[in-house]
């Protein structure tokens, strides 16, 4: 609770900030789109050590009116873990190596607020989004016996509904250029195999493309 009641303070004081700079404005501008690819690194939540790597996204976005707009975010991430350990057979201890693959593809649509500060040739553009994030998350295990080629594998995978909160800044440059930093908070459960794993935490990243 306490971090979503931070988040809505970042929204209102950013608000605030740039409302000025439009108070003079008279027409909208609701034809700007545009394309971003961008990676990230994840900081996940003190509780949360599934942190998973990533996000690399693909970003497509566009005005609505004024400085509201609209995003929808693909991604991936994902995390390799490796252990060793020895089972019982027989009496006898058996040393195995196991691997397990976590993964999640996300879908993020944003509800965007992004002035525009400055004119088509090179301007800045602060921004905060906020939306569901929808994820298809996975695991892939594979317990190989060592010196043998015994091994046993299983997966499991499901659909899960979260929530994101990001905010940044981008410039558009030489009028079709756009590059960002920001960071974002990733709300994120998913059960597999009868076990909980929370892939919630911060990301912080930096993104490229085009506008028009």
């Amino acid at each position: 609770m306490k971090v979503f009641i931070k988040f809505f303070i970042i929204a209102a004081l950013f608000i605030v900030t740039f409302n000025n700079a439009y108070a003079k404005e008279s027409k909208s501008r609701s034809n700007d789109g545009w394309f971003l690819v961008g990676y990230s690194y994840t900081f996940p939540d003190s509780g949360a050590m599934e942190g998973l790597q990533g996000p690399a996204t693909i970003t497509i976005g566009g005005d609505l009116w004024r400085f509201i707009g609209l995003e929808l975010t693909l991604g991936g991430r994902w995390e390799t873990q490796n252990y060793y350990s020895s089972a019982n057979i027989g009496g006898t201890n058996y040393p195995y190596e196991a691997t397990n693959l976590l993964w999640s593809f996300d879908m993020k649509p944003y509800l965007m607020l992004q002035p525009k500060l400055g004119v088509d040739m090179i301007s800045l553009r602060p921004y905060f989004g906020i939306g569901p994030s929808f994820h298809f998350t996975g695991i892939n295990s594979t317990e190989e016996l060592l010196g043998s080629s015994s091994s046993y594998k299983d997966s499991a995978s499901s659909f899960d509904v979260g929530v994101s909160v990001k905010a940044g800044l981008r410039l558009q440059a030489i009028k079709f250029l756009f590059v960002g930093v920001g960071t974002e908070y990733l709300y994120h459960q998913a059960k597999l195999n009868n076990k909980t794993y929370d892939f919630s935490g911060w990301t912080v990243g930096s993104e490229g493309g085009v506008i028009g």
